[in-house]
């Protein structure tokens, strides 16, 4: 079932909203979701429980939350096709959500599920199905954002100090090379919105095949063409190891406010 939204994700869709013009914009949301979680230890690791209820359902909630996402397109695994399906069965989301087959390489189950994305999509919404805290009023930041850019994605201030490493010293331990400024630095987030027609070509373009880029974004780049930064929340962690998912439950149990922050 849908979770009743927070005030304060209401009133950031209906700014959102109000900045978009109600130009009547229409947005489909791509959650990739077709990893084997080898990191974590769980090829199903979408499917785990988190607070209840799947992870997956919580993104799923975030995604229908969004005032600007008209479509849903939800690229899972071989392994993992099956057990999707029955969640969206099972559910109560007020769009119908297409499930595509992804493919060996992030980019090749993004390119999937664009393909899957209705013909008069303006603006495609990338997210992760392992960053089960976005807030819905996000996706709607980072599509309003690529309209006029063309791509843009969320992400937070770097505020740690950064170490480049240089090596194992004679203990066998990690050496430190040097320390890495951190002004300027922008850790990368999910979602990431494109227009369609943008990352279509992108992804289409030989330097997709040729290359493995960690998100669309570094695509974007690497062909000279913009990307805007929408401030994302720290809460919007993506869960990689085991510790993350006891993370998740504990900012969902204690600080639902960094949750939905802005």
């Amino acid at each position: 079932m849908l979770a009743p939204e927070p005030q304060a994700a209401q009133a950031e869709r209906a700014e959102t909203a109000h900045e978009a013009g109600g130009t009547g914009l229409r947005a489909a949301a791509v959650v990739v979701a077709a990893g084997r979680g080898e990191r974590f230890g769980a090829a199903d690791k979408v499917f785990l429980p988190l607070a209840g209820r799947p992870m997956l359902a919580h993104v799923l909630d975030a995604v229908h939350a969004a005032e600007l996402v008209a479509a849903v397109v939800l690229v899972v695994g071989v392994h993992t096709r099956e057990r999707a399906e029955r969640l969206l069965a099972e559910g109560a989301w007020r769009l119908p959500v297409t499930v595509v087959t992804g493919g060996e390489r992030r980019q090749d189950s993004v390119a999937a599920g664009v393909a899957a994305v209705p013909a008069d999509t303006e603006v495609v919404v990338v997210h992760d199905g392992a960053r089960p805290l976005v807030a819905g009023g996000l996706f709607d930041r980072a599509a309003a954002a690529a309209v006029e850019v063309g791509a843009a994605i969320a992400a937070v201030p770097v505020t740690d100090t950064l170490k480049r490493a240089a090596g194992d010293g004679p203990s066998g331990a990690e050496m430190v090379g040097a320390t890495v400024p951190r002004e300027g630095l922008w850790a990368a987030q999910t979602p990431q919105a494109f227009r369609r027609d943008r990352l279509a070509a992108a992804l289409a373009d030989p330097a997709a095949a040729a290359t493995t880029f960690t998100d669309e974004a570094a695509l974007f780049e690497h062909l000279g063409w913009p990307v805007a930064l929408v401030q994302g929340h720290r809460g919007n962690i993506k869960v990689t190891h085991p510790e993350d998912l006891a993370l998740a439950e504990a900012l969902l149990a204690g600080t639902r406010p960094l949750v939905t922050s802005r």
